[in-house]
């Protein structure tokens, strides 16, 4: 396809993704952005090789970044006994690429730089956008500029101005039931704490898993740092709810140290590390009717058609993804509304089945003590398809992290990991809309 000039909404990693790949390609890309400069928040985001080889090739300098490779997934039961370890040591033989843990504002910098520096992107940054028009196409911001294009991606994240009407109606987020608490402590007290200083020195995500509950936490920027991240329902969360409206909030210590006071001694040093968390609301939704608008001209990218919880460590890798998808189809088509419907025809359903993936992690991770714990526990020590952990099934793993996105070929999903019997599920008399594939 000819160079087309393309306007992106939303400098996310999903936004800025979209527009390295589109670059590459010698496409012209404005990428919108609602504020007015980049700033050091959020914490740790692990970055697989399904999404850092497609990085690495858009010219995204990662090897500068100060981060840690990951040496595998490990799953530890809340009483603080190892029950499975998933190595990585052959990822980047394997899949091409290595698998990194990574400040999240660490990421967006070395993105940001490379965009800045390719000279077919412009980046504008307090730039709301306020309308669209998907017929031209084109978008009106709030300083009353028109900006016209031969495509508009909109990348504007779980909350999407957009997606009602590409899509055609509404399409509210909706509760999965859990809290996420994010926690950044400096890798100091876990150091001289002989029980923690493992956590810093092994470049582990591990997993601890228990009733309605679990942890996961691994090192950043080269052992300086220690994310956490802590997810709960709603029943057992003793902090202060977050309202309706809110989708963050600030928490307490106290209450998640008491949570949390009758799990493994890692568990609860960790809980008690820092005096102030931010707890988030877990959302996402079913299944799309459509990613592309019916013009054609317009699609939805990321979090504004996918999103999902991070069980799976893969939001920010599928909305690579699909930047990688999106670029590949418009090379291999003549016209743009050819384009986008051969990137959701061919993205749609892998996205939907690693968001189902997090909905079978959650029941399984968050299980009470009892005979179906004991079932998981026997079942995560076999690498076949009936364990309950994604990455314990080697065909799995070889589908998530060996896919390349940069070429349009329909691929076979294998079949999703099994459910825990519902009467055991800690979600049964939970109301949880569930993605399509998922039943309880």
């Amino acid at each position: 396809m000819n160079e087309l000039s393309v306007i992106v909404v939303g400098a996310g990693i999903g936004g800025l993704q979209t527009a390295l790949a589109l670059a590459a390609d010698g496409h012209t890309v404005t990428l919108l952005e609602t504020v007015r400069q980049f700033l050091e928040v959020g914490a740790g985001i692990r970055v697989p090789p399904n999404s850092s080889r497609l990085s690495l090739s858009w010219g995204v300098d990662l090897h500068s970044v100060r981060k840690e490779t990951s040496r595998g997934n490990r799953f530890v039961d809340w009483h603080g006994n190892k029950l499975l370890d998933c190595p990585f040591d052959n990822v980047c033989d394997r899949y091409g690429a290595p698998y990194y843990f990574i400040h999240r504002a660490d990421l967006i910098d070395a993105l940001v730089c490379a965009a800045r520096r390719h000279p077919n992107i412009t980046l504008r940054m307090d730039t709301h956008v306020t309308s669209y028009d998907f017929e031209a196409p084109s978008v009106t911001t709030a300083a009353g500029d028109v900006l016209a294009a031969n495509l508009v991606v909109c990348a504007d994240g779980i909350k999407s101005a957009a997606r009602a009407a590409v899509n055609g109606e509404p399409v509210d987020p909706v509760d999965t039931g859990d809290v996420a608490y994010r926690i950044l402590v400096p890798a100091g007290p876990l150091l001289a704490d002989p029980e923690l200083a493992p956590l810093v020195h092994n470049a582990w995500a591990v997993h601890w898993m228990g009733p309605e509950g679990h942890a996961v936490g691994y090192p950043l920027r080269g052992g300086a740092l220690y994310n956490v991240i802590i997810d709960v329902t709603h029943r057992t969360d003793l902090g202060t709810p977050i309202g309706i409206d809110e989708w963050r909030s600030e928490a307490e210590t106290a209450a998640l140290v008491e949570r949390f006071k009758d799990w493994c001694p890692q568990v609860r040093k960790l809980c008690a590390l820092s005096g102030t968390y931010l707890k988030w609301k877990l959302a996402d939704f079913a299944q799309l009717a459509r990613w592309v608008h019916p013009s054609g001209r317009a699609a939805l990218l990321g979090d504004a058609c996918h999103p999902m919880m991070p069980y799976m460590a893969q939001g920010a890798a599928q909305a690579t993804e699909d930047a990688a998808a999106l670029a590949a189809a418009l090379r291999a088509h003549e016209s743009v509304p050819a384009a986008l419907a051969a990137y959701e025809a061919l993205r749609k359903p892998r996205a939907t089945y690693v968001a189902q993936n997090t909905r079978v992690l959650q029941d399984w991770l968050h299980l009470y003590d009892g005979p179906e714990k004991e079932r998981r526990d026997e079942l995560m020590l076999h690498e076949d398809g009936d364990n309950p952990i994604f990455w314990g099934c080697p065909d799995r793993l070889d589908w998530l992290f060996g896919h390349d996105a940069t070429r349009l070929l329909k691929e076979v999903i294998p079949p999703a990991p099994p459910l825990p019997h519902p009467h055991a599920s800690a979600y049964k008399d939970i109301a949880r809309q569930l993605p399509p594939g998922v039943s309880m």
